[in-house]
C-alpha cells in the first residue's frame, strides 16, 4: 500500500487528534527518513553508480554533493574491469610520493584509492574526493558506486512518482512520524513506546528484505552479521 505525503500528514493528525504545522510535519518526516536510511544501509534504492567517469589520475576527483560514502571503485579498460582497493590517505602519499608518474608500455593500472575532503574555507561546499595511486600522467575510466539519501517524500508532488519508502514501507514511515509527533506533544511514555515498537517491527521487516531477499556479493567480505534491531522495553506503569 503506497502512501503520499498528503495522506501521511492526514493520517498523523487523525491518529494523534492534533493539528501540526506544515513545517513541523516536514521536520518529523525528514528526521524519520534519515533514521530509516541510516539503519537499513544495503537497499539498492540507496545506491548510485557513476559509470564511465574519465578521471585524471594525477588530480583529485570530486564526488557528487549527495555522496554519503563510497561502496566501490572499479577501473575500466578495453580489456577488463578491475576493482580498486581502498587505503588510508597517508598510505597513498607514503607508498606513491610522486605527484606524476610517466606511463610505460601503456600501463595505466590504478592500484588504490583514498577518500579526502574538498571542503571550502567556510565549509559551505564540503564534498568528498577520490585520490588515486599511482598518479599516472594520464586519464583513467572509473565506475564509482556510492551511498546517498534519496529524494524525500516531503519534496514530492502528488502527481510525481512516489519515493520508494512511502510506496513499499509506509508502515515504517507512518509509525516513525508518529514517534516524532508523540515526543513533540510530550505524550505519555507508554504511547511513545507503542509507536516506537511498531516502528521497530516495520524496520525489522525491511531488514529481512535486505538480508534474505536482496542478498548480493561484495568486493570485500562482510564483517560481523548485522545485529537485530532491538525492540524497546515496556516502560514502567504509573502507580495510581
Amino acid at each position: 500500500m503506497a502512501m503520499t505525503y498528503a495522506e501521511l500528514k492526514t493520517n498523523v493528525q487523525d491518529i494523534t487528534e492534533m493539528s501540526f504545522t506544515d513545517a513541523q510535519l516536514s521536520m518529523f518526516t525528514k528526521q524519520v527518513e534519515q533514521r530509516v536510511y541510516g539503519i537499513i544501509k544495503d537497499l539498492p534504492i540507496l545506491r548510485k553508480t557513476l559509470a564511465g567517469q574519465s578521471v585524471s589520475a594525477t588530480a583529485e576527483y570530486v564526488l557528487p554533493a549527495d555522496c554519503l560514502y563510497v561502496h566501490s571503485v572499479v577501473q575500466q579498460t578495453s580489456a577488463n574491469r578491475k576493482a580498486i582497493m581502498q587505503k588510508a590517505r597517508d598510505f597513498l602519499f607514503e607508498a606513491y610520493p610522486l605527484t606524476s608518474e610517466t606511463v610505460v608500455d601503456g600501463n595505466v593500472e590504478i592500484k588504490y584509492y583514498a577518500l579526502d575532503s574538498d571542503a571550502t574555507a567556510n565549509q559551505e561546499a564540503s564534498r568528498m574526493t577520490l585520490i588515486l595511486a599511482p598518479k599516472w600522467d594520464a586519464s583513467v575510466t572509473l565506475d564509482v558506486e556510492y551511498q546517498y539519501h534519496p529524494r524525500s517524500i516531503v519534496d514530492t508532488d502528488g502527481d510525481e512518482e512516489q519515493p520508494w519508502l512511502g510506496t513499499n514501507y509506509d508502515t515504517a514511515l507512518l509509525n516513525g512520524v508518529l514517534v516524532e509527533a508523540a515526543k513533540f506533544m510530550k505524550a505519555e511514555p507508554d504511547m511513545v513506546q507503542m509507536y516506537e515498537q511498531q516502528f521497530v517491527l516495520a524496520l525489522q521487516q525491511m531488514q529481512n528484505t535486505v538480508d534474505i531477499r536482496l542478498k548480493s556479493d561484495s568486493f570485500r567480505p562482510k564483517g560481523q552479521p548485522p545485529k537485530p534491531i532491538p525492540i524497546p522495553t515496556q516502560p514502567p506503569q504509573r502507580q495510581e
